[in-house]
């Protein structure tokens, strides 16, 4: 019964390709423990070894190493996972961006999946309809993932939500998906919000709905939204109702949903609760989970509620190889978060969540994921054969991207009285991270190698950088009404007539070429050298404020990519000096008046810029015979240590 969703998944063929080498005799009993911790930064890694916080990474580094890994191009978590997964760099995998671009129709599209609608239509029944296929959901990703290869050697794995891996590969270990994986309704993540407060309109705002709600005798009612509704035209949003009971002589209320009742103080969370958004009523409903928080009753009512997650339960749609995997997660551990990036930067960016009720919501996030990962770490230590458990972690890189600016006395928007739990939490992460790190050192043994990785660091993002505005002042871009330039966004509004290079995405620059783009200007013969003439002119780039350079690392995708897909890729991989980022506005395709400005957004940490100043880390329980490495060289080493031999198309080096 999962065609009335629209969301079911259609998993990725993988194909097996030649040379992928068969596994050694004396690798046989081989161990291998992966701790995936997102956004961990080599220099603030140091510099909280050396203040004596971190005893146990520092235990692992001096009993085998640690060194600088190097990133990919750009440094954005999709593209540098996918390079983890294939050995590949974009070039191979296809994947360029966050956001990736259709040359042909002009629009974007998020780059780590597609859905395909059914090729035949529903049948139609009045308001109603009867669908005769699923959409699907299809991988963009290509290549062939490294746990693949180790399966077909006989090599269990177990795969922890690795970023860029929705849907799942099918093989026969264990997966569970994580970046790309939606929540019930079909999106990255949506919350809810519901008020009185004035200073919020009723609608939607970046990763979030509002209500505006009234209360009367006490009692607040209205709607939460689910899953667009295949058995009915158009495919509206379900809705489930719900009310809260209000206490008119304490701070505290009672949540009904369903046959749900969750009473909740002024400021508490939750526990997971299940919703069922009815498609045909009395006969097919979908079942979520969320949590509620109630921020404030009085004089203002203010109710978050998370986005509505898949239910491990019983999931609406494959999340995981094999399909009862998250099923058996929920009966060790109980309900979690399923949906991709679960810390809700989204409603802090929004001020429906402040500082501080962001780090809590993280915390809960965190608490899961510590039951999940002694969970698995404790099968795998019972399971006496030879294998891989690779487990990822999102803290630290949601926490620096929402919090840096707390610890970055430079940044334009730093609070010199910032509270100490947010001026520290970066630093306190790591301590969180230094705890799970010195549970997997105590599973060590003879057989038994443990690396801790990272897919980037993080600086500060004090500055945004309008490209297309830069574009435009150069000559390389032209709009048809400047005066209207302010309505334009995906970028409408230009007149491609006269426009021979735009920007979308973090760190994407495309040409307008002949033949390629839809409306394309610019003869195939002069897309190289115009390429050249633009990234070295983007060296050229000061602020005005400092005299400091914008872009310090203009890459020409042919320069630093190999594989079938390099004419797919953006012409120049834009990267942005150290504390400089593509603006909020270059992301979408819009084109300001100014070419700089401050970062006067919550989101002060991030990492897509120039490569060189955001590698990774990589610690291991083993001497390593390499003083840096790269990301590429992750999967080369992890067959390596299996006795596997590293397949042609894969381009790293084993690090062991």
């Amino acid at each position: 019964m999962r065609v009335w969703l629209g969301l079911a998944c259609a998993l990725l063929a993988t194909v097996w390709l030649s040379g992928a080498g068969q596994a050694a005799p004396e690798r046989a009993e081989q161990r291998l423990i992966v701790l995936g911790i997102d956004g961990m930064d080599p220099e603030l890694l140091q510099q909280f070894m050396d203040e004596g916080i971190l005893p146990k990474l520092s235990r692992l580094a001096a009993q085998g190493s640690f060194i600088p890994l190097d990133t990919s191009i750009p440094p954005q978590s999709p593209v540098a996972w996918s390079n983890v997964i294939t050995g590949m760099d974009p070039g191979g995998h296809g994947i360029f961006d966050f956001i990736g671009f259709d040359r042909k129709a002009m629009l974007p599209y998020l780059s780590i999946a597609r859905v395909e609608k059914p090729e035949r239509d529903p049948i139609k029944l009045g308001q109603w309809r009867i669908p005769l296929g699923s959409e699907k959901t299809i991988q963009l990703r290509d290549g062939q993932a490294f746990w693949d290869i180790l399966e077909r050697n006989g090599v269990p794995t177990t795969m922890f939500r690795i970023p860029a891996n929705y849907p799942p590969v099918e093989t026969g270990g264990r997966a569970l998906s994580g970046m790309g994986t939606p929540d019930l309704r079909g999106t990255p993540g949506t919350f809810s919000y519901y008020t009185n407060d004035s200073a919020f309109d009723d609608g939607s705002v970046p990763g979030g709905v509002v209500r505006r709600i009234f209360i009367r005798n006490h009692t607040m009612r209205s709607e939460l939204e689910g899953p667009p509704n295949g058995f009915r035209e158009k495919s509206p949003r379900t809705k489930a109702k719900f009310s809260v009971h209000i206490d008119p002589e304490n701070p505290v209320a009672e949540v009904r949903i369903g046959a749900e009742r969750v009473l909740l103080n002024v400021g508490e969370w939750s526990d997971w609760v299940r919703v069922e958004f009815d498609l045909v009523p009395g006969l097919v409903s979908v079942r979520g989970i969320c949590r509620f928080y109630l921020k404030e009753l009085a004089p203002r009512f203010r109710l978050y509620v998370s986005p509505v997650n898949i239910d491990p339960e019983d999931p609406a749609q494959q999340i995981a190889t094999p399909p009862e995997y998250a099923r058996e997660l929920f009966e060790a551990v109980g309900p979690f978060y399923t949906q991709e990036m679960p810390e809700d930067t989204k409603a802090l960016s929004a001020h429906v969540l402040s500082p501080s009720e962001f780090l809590t919501q993280s915390g809960l996030v965190l608490d899961e994921r510590r039951r999940l990962f002694q969970h698995e770490l404790k099968r795998f230590r019972e399971d006496q054969r030879r294998g891989l458990f690779f487990f990822y972690i999102s803290s630290v890189d949601q926490r620096s991207h929402m919090l840096y600016r707390q610890m970055d006395p430079d940044h334009p928007f730093h609070e010199a009285d910032t509270p100490e739990d947010l001026a520290t939490a970066v630093r306190h992460s790591y301590v969180e991270m230094d705890e799970i790190v010195g549970w997997a050192l105590e599973a060590l043994d003879e057989q038994t190698t443990l690396l801790v990785m990272s897919d980037h660091g993080f600086a500060p993002f004090r500055r945004q950088a309008n490209l297309n505005t830069w574009l435009e002042q150069n000559g390389y871009l032209t709009l048809k009404n400047p005066r209207r330039r302010a309505e334009y966004e995906w970028l409408q509004g230009i007149d491609w007539s006269r426009t021979r290079a735009f920007a979308i995405g973090l760190n994407s620059l495309y040409l307008n070429v002949r033949g390629r783009e839809r409306n394309g200007i610019v003869a195939p013969t002069q897309r190289a050298p115009l390429a050249r003439e633009i990234a070295d002119k983007l060296l050229t780039w000061r602020d005005p404020e400092n005299g400091q350079p914008v872009v310090t690392q203009p890459a020409l995708r042919e320069e630093v990519y190999h594989g079938a897909h390099v004419k797919e890729a953006p012409d120049i991989l834009v990267g942005y000096a150290r504390g400089y980022r593509a603006s909020w506005a270059t992301t979408s395709g819009k084109i300001p008046v100014g070419l700089l400005e401050d970062n006067d957004r919550e989101w002060s940490g991030d990492h897509c810029m120039d490569s060189r100043t955001v590698p990774g880390v990589l610690l291991s329980s083993r001497p390593l015979k390499v003083t840096r490495a790269d990301l590429k060289d992750l999967p080369v080493s992890i067959l390596a240590d299996f006795g596997i031999e590293r397949p042609p198309q894969m381009r790293g080096r084993s690090v062991f």
